[in-house]
């Protein structure tokens, strides 16, 4: 997610005299673009959550899919930390709270198909 939000940082780049107080980074969240919090977020962090589950699955043991809902609980519950702290609109909670765990579902899923191969 760390390249997400680099690529967050070119579209909206921090103002001149960043510090990096929290209320700073408020201000910073509050102007981000609809369009870019509806890219980022569903694009970047569904992605991103897409690959790690599948990641996961297919490196646990036997492609048991709890490595990958595992992994994608930890990551559902780092983003939820992150939209609790910071001023992000109702419609991007609701996006996330979609998006990711369908991302979860369907990247174990995935994986675990391609591991038992053809039908």
């Amino acid at each position: 997610m760390l390249g997400v939000e680099g690529v967050s940082a070119i579209f909206h780049p921090w103002p001149a005299g960043f510090a990096g107080t929290p209320e700073e980074i408020i201000l910073q969240v509050e102007r981000y673009p609809a369009w870019e919090l509806a890219l980022l977020g569903s694009v970047g962090w569904g992605g991103t959550m897409l690959i790690c589950v599948f990641i996961a699955t297919r490196m646990g043991h036997n492609c048991n899919p709890l490595h990958g809902y595992g992994v994608g609980l930890i990551l559902l519950v780092m983003v939820v930390f992150n939209l609790s702290m910071l001023p992000y609109p109702v419609w991007f909670w609701a996006m996330n709270l979609t998006i990711l765990p369908a991302a979860v579902y369907f990247g174990t899923g995935f994986s675990i198909k391609i591991n038992k191969g053809p039908e």
